[in-house]
């Protein structure tokens, strides 16, 4: 095995670890069989061909164990996404409300929609970074650290109340506010955004229940619907409260944009 793919192995994490020296293992055992019938030294094109031979004829082999690695630190690293919300947490409160769209999963924000794939999520960060630009999502950060401050818990945070946090609201519908007005032009922006989460879907396995997803039509008026639910709902309950707050011509704004979701 090269040493650039040895190392590379060794660098990931530790799920990803053990897979290596499961394989490294049972390959060196292999060796010095090897070895040994040739009289206790190979040559490295000996090595080589076995090498060859050996990951030719472990595919199927190690296919459970290479899935069970993959699943790991799938996990690993999206824990690790998770818990970078100390220096994003707005990014977590914001798709908070999406969540739900995502299949069920242990130890995350997961529900039972299944409508949406995690693998969306660079590109839905991209999207959201181009359409409010970086001042206005560094402020957001740093009123979103301020929030999580003041629900701390140990050496973590209280979600459940980060998430029904009056401020933190307030300030998911400023955002959500400036993004309506983004999609003004409204096909032009919605075929915008598919073609940029589309591009920069995360890598799955390939046999992967999402492997061939694509976000559309239908998962981006999904995800708007739920993205803006709160903010709509407030419209029909207190118009003259999100009047008040954001302006008529943005009120009118945003009743557009979502007779344009709800049309299609």
């Amino acid at each position: 095995m090269p040493e650039r793919v040895i190392l590379s192995i060794m660098l990931r994490p530790k799920p990803c670890q053990a897979i290596a020296g499961t394989m490294i293992g049972h390959f060196v055992t292999r060796l010095e069989v090897e070895a040994r019938k040739a009289g206790g030294a190979l040559s490295a094109e000996a090595i080589r061909a076995l090498a060859e031979r050996f990951l030719a004829e472990g595919q199927g082999r190690f296919e459970p164990v290479y899935q069970r690695s993959w699943d790991e630190c799938s996990r690993e690293r999206d824990t690790r996404s998770w818990e970078g919300s100390r220096k994003h947490p707005f990014d977590r409160i914001l798709m908070k409300r999406f969540a739900h769209l995502f299949p069920a999963r242990d130890g995350d924000d997961g529900g039972s929609g299944g409508l949406l794939s995690r693998r969306m999520i660079p590109g839905f960060d991209k999207a959201i970074d181009k359409m409010i630009g970086p001042t206005l999502y560094e402020q957001c950060q740093r009123k979103s650290q301020a929030i999580l401050e003041r629900h701390a818990v140990g050496d973590g945070w209280d979600w459940d109340a980060i998430y029904a946090d009056a401020e933190a609201n307030a300030l998911a519908n400023d955002v959500l506010v400036v993004m309506a007005h983004y999609f003004s032009e409204f096909e032009r922006r919605r075929a915008w955004f598919m073609a940029l989460v589309n591009s920069h879907l995360a890598a799955v396995p390939p046999n992967a229940p999402d492997a061939f997803w694509q976000f559309g039509e239908g998962a981006f008026a999904e995800l708007m619907h739920a993205l803006f639910g709160d903010l709509r709902a407030a419209m029909l309950s207190r118009p003259d409260t999100v009047r008040q707050r954001y302006g008529d011509t943005t009120f009118d704004a945003l009743q557009i944009f979502f007779r344009r979701l709800t049309e299609g």
